[in-house]
């Protein structure tokens, strides 16, 4: 027979078997009361507080980096700004100080002027540069040097301002012409300048090639600190090398006093003065030196072509040469046709 069971019954049932298995979150947790259902095990309430735990400590140590990183961010931040202030700083002072330096340099105009057929290949390492090139002007004289000082960069062009300063000072006022004169004359003002006379401890100094050609007889008197001249005639390259000296740094009680040395040229010859740092530079395939023997090739190939068209040649043969490398010194190259 099918029994019936009123509504009310129904809902007390149900309100006992809710009362049979309510806990509370104590009850869970300490494992009180006997419904298996409900209560959990040892290990399972063990587990439990290790997983709450640990997300617990993680939660805490992921706040404390993300406020740490946040607080290195905002000091980075600041610090690099401050870095590139001061590097914006520096860079405006050093190019200051090469539109100085230019400013001492004799113009592409005077240069023009007083040497109709040449070219000047001039490219600092740096900003500012420790090469420079003088040329001047005297009767029927006229006077070209490329000059190579200890260093490049700021401290490179500082000693150019002595060198120039020096140079200038024992042609224009003490009116010396001779090469080998004027080299011995720079070298004992230089010395007054850098006090390394009175034992200063700065040994810096320069490396150059000075000539004077006179225009009236087509003679040229070149003496050099280290630096030679080359001499391109007839397709024929002569070689004459300087003293074994830098001005400046010269001990005239050891080292003998420089060299002068007179030619006669004819014209179309082409003269060459230079620093170091063309045959310096490192590149081409096997990341070698270009070496002086490549650069006599180089300006034996190109003699007979003008002297712009040479710059050019050199130039793009340099930057080939160099390829992604760093220039490791300053560039300078002077030519001259008679």
């Amino acid at each position: 027979m099918l029994m019936v069971i009123s509504t009310d019954a129904q809902q007390t049932f149900m309100d006992s078997i809710a009362k049979s298995h309510h806990h509370t979150p104590l009850d869970i947790l300490s494992g009180s009361g006997d419904d298996t259902i409900v209560c959990y095990k040892q290990a399972h309430r063990n587990m439990y507080f290790l997983v709450t735990g640990l997300i617990i400590i993680i939660a805490i140590g992921a706040i404390r980096l993300l406020l740490l990183n946040k607080r290195t961010t905002k000091m980075l931040k600041e610090q690099n700004e401050i870095i590139e202030e001061k590097n914006k700083s520096i860079t405006d002072s050093i190019n200051y100080a090469k539109r100085l330096q230019n400013a001492i340099l004799p113009s592409r105009e005077i240069v023009t002027n007083i040497l109709p057929e040449h070219f000047i290949l001039y490219q600092p390492k740096d900003i500012v540069s420790g090469d420079f090139y003088w040329v001047s002007h005297h009767d029927t004289k006229f006077m070209i040097a490329a000059v190579d000082c200890t260093g490049h960069g700021v401290p490179g062009a500082l000693l150019s301002i002595v060198g120039h300063s020096a140079i200038n000072q024992t042609v224009n006022e003490l009116g010396i012409t001779q090469p080998a004169k004027v080299l011995d004359s720079m070298n004992t003002l230089i010395k007054k300048i850098l006090h390394q006379d009175k034992g200063s401890d700065i040994r810096d100094g320069m490396d150059m090639a000075l000539c004077t050609f006179d225009k009236q007889t087509n003679t040229l008197e070149y003496a050099g600190a280290n630096n030679p001249l080359y001499i391109v005639s007839d397709n024929k390259l002569t070689i004459i090398k300087g003293s074994k000296l830098t001005v400046g740094s010269l001990e005239e009680t050891v080292i003998a006093p420089p060299e002068n040395h007179s030619m006669q040229l004819k014209k179309g010859d082409c003269v060459y003065i230079f620093s170091d740092g063309f045959a310096d530079q490192f590149g081409g395939k096997d990341n070698k030196k270009f070496k002086s023997s490549r650069m006599q090739e180089l300006l034996l190939s190109v003699n007979t072509k003008t002297m712009p068209e040479q710059q050019t040649i050199l130039s793009s043969t340099f930057a080939s040469w160099k390829g992604s490398n760093e220039q490791v010194d300053d560039i300078l190259l002077m030519g001259v046709r008679v």
